[in-house]
């Protein structure tokens, strides 16, 4: 995503309003009341998330942590200097993969940062924000299962040092995503 679109969607997500999504509707999928964890490269904190209602929002947050289990540095994309974390990314995985997903937030970042190092053996974790704000403006209206269902979490490691994140070459997908995990009411 090029950082003008993430300002652009950033400032679109904020500037929609503030009501609820409405009630819960039922969803076009059985979730899984348990999932198993898995060997996945990156941990999360928990294997489900209750989306809890706040002024304004539904909202959650899981911790993802990536192990360096590797014998070499492994770099990330960092949106800013100060940045110490990885940037990252949520989808949708499981029997729910090709539904529609919706988040408030996006990546809004400055151009030449240089990528950030994770050294062997060290770790990195990232919170995550999982839900929404109302958005009762939106078109199409956001609907309750846009923001429920199975999800992974994927940070953006890159193969190599670069001057400039946002030119990070990432490392496989399966060396970069989370174990699986539910997101429910």
């Amino acid at each position: 995503m090029s950082r003008a679109f993430g300002w652009i969607a950033l400032l679109a997500g904020l500037t929609v309003g503030c009501s609820g999504p409405g009630p819960a509707a039922a969803l076009p999928f059985d979730p899984p009341t348990e999932i198993a964890r898995d060997q996945s490269p990156v941990q999360t904190d928990s294997l489900s998330y209750r989306l809890v209602r706040g002024p304004d929002e539904y909202r959650a947050y899981v911790v993802a942590t990536y192990r360096n289990a590797t014998p070499n540095p492994v770099y990330f994309a960092r949106c800013g200097l100060v940045d110490s974390l990885p940037m990252y990314s949520i989808r949708r995985s499981g029997p729910d993969s090709l539904r529609r997903q919706f988040t408030d937030w996006a990546w809004g970042c400055v151009g030449g940062t240089p990528t950030g190092v994770i050294m062997p053996g060290a770790t990195a974790s990232v919170r995550v924000p999982l839900g929404s704000v109302d958005q009762p403006n939106m078109r199409p209206p956001l609907k309750p299962e846009d923001l429920v269902g199975q999800f992974r979490v994927g940070m953006q490691l890159c193969a190599s040092f670069v001057s400039d994140s946002e030119n990070c070459a990432p490392v496989p997908q399966s060396a970069r995503t989370s174990n699986a995990f539910i997101v429910y009411y």
